[in-house]
């Protein structure tokens, strides 16, 4: 599953939580079908535990470190939500996860 995050304006964390947000209106505004709501329901539950879990700050530094000025980043979410990653382009940047 991928979830496409708008890097044009903010950060990488900000992206993630506008998209968040936007998916939770979205599921209680339309009441989507069976199939729409299981699909949003996962994408919801992976960028929570992403805005939950990850070090923002270290996310932040590999951006700036890769110098790209994307207008979009992909959330690639694999079955372990701990597997996934960020593609920007060529790129894939693998976020930090927080000392619990």
């Amino acid at each position: 599953m991928e979830i496409i995050l708008d890097t044009s304006l903010h950060c990488i964390e900000t992206a993630s939580k506008k998209e968040y947000e936007r998916l939770i209106r979205q599921y209680f505004k339309t009441g989507p079908l069976e199939k729409e709501k299981i699909l949003m329901e996962q994408r919801i539950e992976a960028l929570a535990y992403l805005l939950e879990h990850a070090d923002f700050p270290g996310l932040r530094n590999q951006y700036h470190a890769l110098g790209h000025s994307e207008t979009a980043s992909i959330l690639v979410i694999p079955q372990n939500l701990r597997d996934m990653h960020i593609r920007l382009d060529q790129d894939m940047v693998h976020p930090a996860w927080k000392k619990t």
